[in-house]
């Protein structure tokens, strides 16, 4: 099969290499949403590595990350994505929890985080989730029941 180029776009190729299970990947579509991504699932693209991927990269792209939906997305419950560099260090890599795929993706987007700044925060985990901090945040806003807070 012969390997096929990716899209020339302004938005990170969110790349299906794993296509043993259709559904898995529609619940994974629809769970992440196609903000920031332009979505890739070309079987041309099958098992391929990072390294592989980074090769299909067109000249003048955009976009600081390749987003893979590989044989670990589908072979775990967590279904973490592979975020791959484009931009820095092309070829790094690392994991990310669906909970924070947008976040991620968004704030690589727009050059408000950078790919070490995530690779920074990973401390050593091999999946960049939502922080014990953000979590507790989170909870304090809904406890507040929709009012906001007095001064």
């Amino acid at each position: 099969m012969t390997t096929a180029p990716l899209p020339e776009t302004d938005f990170s190729p969110f790349l299906r290499t794993d296509f043993t299970d259709d559904e898995a990947w529609q619940a994974l579509l629809d769970e992440t949403g196609e903000d920031w991504v332009t979505v890739v699932a070309d079987p041309g693209h099958r098992g391929l590595s990072a390294d592989e991927l980074v090769a299909l990269v067109p000249q003048g792209r955009r976009y600081p990350v390749l987003v893979v939906a590989d044989d670990v997305t589908f072979g775990s419950t967590e279904r973490s994505l592979l975020l791959i560099d484009v931009l820095q260090k092309p070829g790094r890599t690392f994991r990310v929890a669906i909970d924070e795929f947008q976040s991620v993706i968004g704030n690589l987007a727009i050059d408000n985080l950078c790919f070490d700044d995530y690779l920074d925060s990973l401390g050593g985990a091999e999946v960049h989730r939502t922080s014990e901090r953000h979590l507790q945040a989170l909870a304090e806003l809904q406890s507040y029941n929709g009012t906001t807070p007095q001064s």
